[in-house]
């Protein structure tokens, strides 16, 4: 529990207002592989997940998808693709 409050406190006044754009994947490669990530929740807690993970270098906001309704009632969601090594 303590690591998720951590992951999760940012500073407000650092996270950028960027809107969201429809990401363009990169064309596949022989070597590389597509990996759909999902953040699945309230907008709030999306917009504090993508944040953190923005402050943390792992994405920029605008490679997020929109936001969009979740299979789960009530839910929303923002997907990203990152393409892996298989090496």
């Amino acid at each position: 529990m303590a690591q998720t409050q951590l992951f999760v406190s940012t500073n407000i006044n650092e996270i950028p207002t960027v809107p969201a754009l429809q990401p363009n994947p990169a064309p596949a490669e022989p070597n590389r592989e597509p990996v759909l990530i999902l953040v699945i929740g309230s907008q709030k807690g999306i917009d504090k997940i993508v944040s953190a993970l923005y402050l943390r270098r792992f994405a920029e906001i605008k490679e997020w998808s929109q936001i969009l309704p979740a299979p789960n009632v009530g839910k929303l969601m923002r997907s990203l693709i990152r393409y892996v090594s298989l090496d």
